[in-house]
This record gives structure tokens, sequence and C-alpha cells, in this order.
């Protein structure tokens, strides 16, 4: 029983590091990424980082020189949702795989695992004085 017991805590070890490695490498790659947009008449481009930070803003004509305040308002602000839109269909694409071990990883951290139910059998037979705990 104690073998199988340190081969169960071993491999929950395991899938926990690798899970930690998986979230730094996809906090990693997500930080090194931009998006950007480009309104329908070319005229201007938005780039966003990870954090939804505009980190470029780049009139591509001479367009927004005679537009009136609100139409170019009204633009900047469509090519800045969409820009942000692009980043968060990014950050889903990156994080997304990790969703899948979602069910494990909660199962190892809040004792739903194999390991917990070994111990929660061997509670139930345990006199009632063993760690100040009876049978439950």
């Amino acid at each position: 029983m104690a073998d199988w017991l340190e081969e169960q805590l071993h491999q929950t070890m395991v899938m926990l590091r690798d899970q930690r490695d998986r979230i730094e490498s996809a906090k990693a790659d997500l930080a090194s990424r931009t998006t950007s947009a480009t309104s329908p008449d070319r005229m201007v481009t938005v780039t966003m980082d990870a954090q939804n930070s505009v980190v470029g803003l780049k009139f591509n004509t001479t367009k927004y020189r005679s537009m009136p305040p609100e139409q170019l308002a009204r633009t900047l602000l469509d090519v800045l949702e969409r820009a942000r839109r692009e980043m968060a269909d990014t950050v889903v694409e990156v994080f997304g795989p990790l969703m899948d071990q979602r069910d494990d990883l909660r199962a190892a951290m809040t004792g739903g695992t194999d390991v917990d139910k070994a111990f929660s059998a061997l509670w139930k037979e345990a006199p009632s004085d063993v760690f100040g705990r009876g049978r439950d």
C-alpha cells in the first residue's frame, strides 16, 4: 500500500509541476505577443499587447485630417475594439490547451485524487485515537 501511495503522490507532483511549467510557458508566450487591427478604410492601424495596452497607433493615410471629429473618434473606437477582440482570441488560443487539464488540477488541489481516496479509506479504518481523529 505504501508503494502505491508513494507512486500516486509522485504522479500528482509531476502533474502539478508540468501544469506549472505549461502555465509559465503560456504566460511568456502571451507576453511576447501583440495584435493589430486596421480600420476597414485602411486609414488607421492599432497594435495592442496582451494587457490590452495600446502599443502602436499608425495613421496609414491623411484622411483623418479632413474627417469630422465624431467620425474619427468612432473609427478609432471601432478599431480599438477589434484589436481588443483579436487579443482576447489570442489569449484563448494560448491558454485554451491548459483548460483541458483544469479538472485534473482541481482534483489534485482539492482532495479528489486516488491518493485522497486512499487516505479517506485509511481514516475510516483508523482507531479513534490516531492523530486525534475518530472514525467518520
